[in-house]
């Protein structure tokens, strides 16, 4: 436990600062590339505990997922990374680079005869799970500041206050196959503590944070300067924002089960070990891949259906 207390904090100091701070956007973008390296390798590492994966197809499994966060981060902002390139550039440039090596993974079943369909299979899980949920991530950054803090304020309470709730109080096993340790109890505190702390933080964010290196230009609730409704009466907003926390506290719980569900198939009991006391990459963001995935997909919606001028705050 002390371990995983000096991790958590040696985190927060590093990647607080790389997220909320203008000056290191760039070093937020090559981290969350790493993210991707990484998380890709150890996925790999866990399909060759019951089947190895060849070098070339390991290697062409992580440039897809590489290429797939790019394609999804740049097509969304791309002077914002890389000046003079349009979106349409670097749409029809890493897509069409994405699709010569999905092709060349399937000819590798033709050329490796330890790669396989389900090899296949095996590597798309890779290139989404670790592509597109990395870049989810990056498009609630680009979208604001207050949007990956919203992300992960509801993941982290929701994993914090299940822990303690269900420690002391869960008797009801949620998923005893899967994870023994969570319960319902646990689960059910979790979201509502959440919702309550996620919903206050959506309608009360200028209230929190004055600051102008993190408010600025102000907003008051988490909608203003992206949607219609961020201008709505504070009642609409939370009628809005409630079910929406609620939901992505849930799914943070799917995608921490899933997780646990990809180790108990292959016998493995953390991903990774590049943090002490926590494990690897996808120890750390499974929940945070998930609720990301909803909420860009949320948002979006909200900024379709009651639009205002997206102004991409980094």
């Amino acid at each position: 436990m002390k371990q995983r207390i000096i991790t958590g904090a040696a985190l927060l100091a590093i990647f607080i600062p790389i997220v909320i701070l203008k000056p290191l956007f760039m070093v937020f973008q090559i981290a969350m590339i790493a993210m991707v390296v990484v998380g890709s390798l150890e996925l790999i590492s866990m399909y060759n505990k019951q089947k190895k994966f060849s070098k070339v197809p390991s290697a062409l499994t992580v440039i897809a997922a590489i290429l797939t966060y790019l394609t999804a981060v740049l097509a969304w902002s791309s002077d914002t990374i890389l000046p003079g390139l349009t979106p349409i550039d670097i749409k029809v440039n890493f897509v069409a680079i994405a699709m010569v090596v999905v092709f060349l993974m399937f000819g590798l079943i033709v050329f490796y005869d330890d790669y396989d369909g389900s090899d296949i299979g095996k590597s798309i899980t890779v290139i989404y799970y670790m592509g597109l949920g990395a870049a989810a991530i990056s498009i609630l950054r680009l979208i604001g500041v207050r949007f990956i803090v919203y992300l992960f304020l509801v993941t982290i309470a929701t994993d914090m206050f299940a822990y303690f709730f269900g420690m002391r109080f869960g008797k009801h096993k949620m998923a005893p196959k899967i994870s023994p340790k969570k319960s319902w109890e646990g689960a059910f505190a979790g979201t509502i503590i959440a919702t309550i702390l996620g919903t206050g933080f959506a309608l009360f964010y200028g209230d929190v944070f004055t600051w102008k290196f993190l408010n600025d230009p102000f907003q008051q609730t988490l909608l203003q300067n992206f949607s219609s409704l961020g201008y709505e009466p504070l009642w609409i907003q939370a009628l809005v924002f409630i079910p929406i926390t609620m939901v992505a506290s849930i799914l943070g719980q799917v995608g921490d089960l899933v997780a646990s569900r990809l180790k108990r198939t292959y016998e493995i009991k953390d991903f990774g070990k590049i943090f002490p006391g926590h494990g690897g990459v996808l120890d750390r963001f499974d929940s945070a891949i998930f609720v990301a995935l909803f909420l860009v997909a949320v948002f979006m919606a909200i900024n379709a259906l009651f639009p205002l001028a997206i102004t991409v705050l980094i």
